[in-house]
């Protein structure tokens, strides 16, 4: 499955959806089918470096530390 930012043209809401499929998404204000996908939902990944948790503020993709390994991600 994968989450979704949708606009839906009935009633002017904007909202996310998990589905596995876009065309099955639903307006949860007026439950209409005519939503158009917008895109991916961004979403967060928590970052670790050797299986200790990285402290709020250092060593995360903000900060600069990818390429040195220090997010976790690499």
């Amino acid at each position: 499955m994968r989450l979704y930012d949708f606009h839906c043209k009935a009633c002017g809401k904007t909202f996310e959806d998990l589905v596995n499929d876009p065309s099955d998404a639903r307006c949860p204000a007026c439950r209409s089918a005519d939503v158009e996908k917008e895109q991916f939902s961004a979403f967060s990944v928590g970052g670790s470096s050797g299986g200790k948790a990285t402290p709020s503020g250092g060593g995360g993709c903000g900060s600069g530390m990818c390429g040195m390994g220090g997010c976790g991600m690499n």
